[in-house]
């Protein structure tokens, strides 16, 4: 039977800019929980409140914890010590000034409607085990939601919105990180201002390239399936789903992700993890408790409170030999898809909504079209034909984990309507 007592607090402040109004709104909280592994199965109760009777949870937890049948209990490498992941995060006037000035700034030039969220986080998470040992993190973030919208002249809407979280390595750090990604998003404003609707001949199957954002929310998708949980995943294991080029591995020491972690929430120690290569699936997320039966090995997990779920936290698709101008080059005719506003794993298909599309002929882009959706069957991930030497991040929420994806430009077969 595996025992321990888990803490969590958080101090945030949140900062929001809403056509000219401006909030700022302060919380600080903190849960305490005694958790139990018998059998395989977990029984988990916590108490909000900095002053948790353990005592009390303890023997909750212990009158419940049966002999389980939920699968055998691993054997991990448990991490000990602490960590800081941080430093000072910015002050709040700082924020409000930049937010102001960066909604003022987009507006003046494309007249649209802005809103901002900055979130400042400093959390902190502690395992203590019954040994004595314990695990301690602490960990200032800040993430920056945004939503720009307008209309062209012609009716049409425009719409950009963009998500971003960084580890606070210094004040200057976010607001800088705030900066780019609002001037990214309006970018992308001016690029739909003349989009075009996609002609009949032009929908079904087609060749995509897809820049380093929607290749990365891609795998996002791939990595749902690369859950033990997922129904079907076991079927995977050395299958070739992929070209041999494709290289895919989870990275939690990577040190420029916002999802960097030294141990997940069982506290195992966090490792890197080859999940496809040269185009087989070797392994998958895991869990102490699902990769027993996978002769795999743990760190996936994520949930303190609730029972822990395998997931990844820096998913990395290694780069090729391609330049990013030389892969639309070699492009006679297709899509260059841009952003993602939304992506799904959907049955027997990837399902991508791009935030902005632009015809390819003959090398060269075209125009800007109106691509409703994407989608990418399982069956033709080996059309990969073209990966790029360059790559990009992109951070989102999972459930309520932050993950991170790096990916570089590709090149696939696809249908689009």
């Amino acid at each position: 039977m595996y025992r321990d007592r888990v803490v969590y607090s958080e101090q945030v402040v949140q900062v929001a800019y809403r056509e000219g109004s401006v909030e700022i709104n302060s919380l600080s909280a903190s849960v305490g929980g005694v958790r139990v592994n018998r059998g395989g199965c977990w029984y988990i109760a916590s108490q909000q409140g900095v002053a948790v009777d353990f005592e009390k949870l303890e023997r909750r937890v212990l009158s419940i914890a049966e002999a389980g049948e939920c699968g055998e209990f691993a054997e991990a490498e448990l991490f000990r010590g602490v960590v800081e992941l941080g430093k000072g995060l910015p002050r709040e006037e700082e924020v409000v000034n930049l937010l102001k000035e960066l909604c003022q700034e987009v507006k003046a030039s494309y007249g649209v409607k802005c809103e901002a969220i900055a979130v400042l986080r400093d959390a902190t998470r502690a395992l203590a085990r019954e040994s004595g040992e314990e695990a301690r993190e602490r960990r200032r973030i800040a993430e920056l939601e945004l939503g720009l919208l307008g209309a062209t002249p012609y009716g049409h809407q425009l719409f950009a919105s963009a998500y971003h979280a960084t580890i606070s390595w210094s004040e200057q750090h976010v607001l800088k990180a705030i900066d780019s990604t609002f001037r990214e998003a309006a970018s992308r404003i001016g690029k739909g201002i003349a989009v075009k609707s996609l002609k009949p001949y032009e929908v079904g199957r087609v060749t995509l390239v897809l820049d380093g954002i929607a290749s990365a929310a891609l795998i996002h998708e791939i990595s749902h399936l690369l859950n033990p949980l997922y129904i079907g995943s076991s079927r995977l294991l050395g299958q070739r789903l992929f070209p041999e080029s494709f290289e895919l591995y989870d990275d939690p020491l990577a040190p420029e992700a916002p999802s960097m972690r030294f141990f997940d929430d069982e506290g195992v120690v966090t490792k890197r993890r080859a999940l496809v290569e040269e185009g087989v699936v070797r392994d998958l997320h895991h869990t102490r408790t699902t990769s027993r039966a996978f002769s795999s090995e743990p760190g996936s997990a994520y949930g303190l409170f609730t029972k822990p779920m395998p997931f990844h936290t820096t998913l990395v698709l290694k780069p090729g030999d391609w330049g990013d101008r030389e892969i639309l080059e070699e492009t006679k005719r297709g899509f260059l898809i841009e952003g993602v506003a939304m992506a799904t794993l959907e049955e027997g298909y990837i399902r991508i909504v791009p935030q902005y599309s632009f015809a390819i002929e003959n090398g060269e882009i075209r125009e800007a079209v109106r691509v409703r959706e994407i989608k990418i069957p399982f069956a033709m991930m080996k059309t990969v034909s073209a990966v790029s030497r360059s790559q990009r991040m992109r951070t989102s929420i999972e459930k309520n984990w932050v993950v991170a994806e790096v990916a570089p430009r590709i090149r696939v077969e696809g249908y689009v309507s």
